[in-house]
């Protein structure tokens, strides 16, 4: 009886094994969906926030590389160039043409969620949640993760800062986009102290790969 208890004790094992979801491969996957790094993307952000009216605005980004990069945002409160280049900005107000002093800023792609979900030593090992896999921080600063294993990416991120509730929402794109697997859709809703919330919508429309791009285009002197 022991023996037979011990070898389905093993099977379960076994079977469990080949089931269980690796956080490397969590990442690995998740990797994929990061944009190249020299990139040409259209983006919309749409901001609803209790008793206002939406806020939307239009984003074009064009990176060289992971230091270099020229934003231009458009909406009904600003019109504004931003070009950054290894940690100098220079912003040019398109209304006027007025530009600012170059100012050391850090380089950020709104397009790209990964950074902030860390690295696998992070993280727990992954449990089954219903159809998805959740996956807890060690640390309670970071989200909590929820992977999909159909479409192996990440497709909700969860975290609580100062009993305030964020959940966040990605779709991705599909075969039929330029650039399969990338992100398609972030839509961020955070839980209010009054009972109210406000969201986030982050588009992005269009994005294609490009290649060697002129230095003289990122000058912010």
């Amino acid at each position: 009886m022991n023996k037979v208890i011990r070898t389905f004790a093993i099977v379960v094992f076994a079977a469990f094994q080949v089931h269980a979801l690796g956080l490397q491969t969590v990442f690995d996957n998740q990797k994929k969906a990061a944009f190249p790094d020299t990139c040409e993307m259209q983006m919309r952000t749409t901001v609803t926030l209790p008793g206002q009216t939406a806020q939307v605005v239009n984003m074009a980004l064009l990176t060289a590389g992971e230091n270099k990069s020229i934003t231009t945002i458009k909406s009904s409160m600003m019109q504004m160039e931003m070009v950054q280049n290894n940690g100098r900005m220079k912003v040019t107000d398109l209304k006027t043409g007025k530009k600012l002093p170059a100012q050391n800023m850090p380089s950020q792609n709104p397009g790209d969620v990964t950074k902030q979900m860390g690295n696998p030593e992070d993280y727990n090992a992954p449990v089954q949640s219903g159809n998805l896999w959740k996956i807890t921080p060690k640390d309670a600063s970071k989200p909590t993760l929820y992977y999909s294993a159909k479409r192996k990416r990440v497709v909700k991120m969860t975290v609580d800062v100062q009993g305030t509730d964020t959940e966040t929402l990605l779709e991705y794109c599909d075969n039929s986009c330029e650039l399969p697997g990338t992100l398609k859709k972030t839509t961020i809703t955070t839980k209010l102290p009054n009972g109210g919330e406000s969201k986030v919508v982050l588009e992005v429309l269009k994005a294609k790969q490009r290649h060697v791009l002129p230095s003289k285009m990122f000058d912010v002197e």
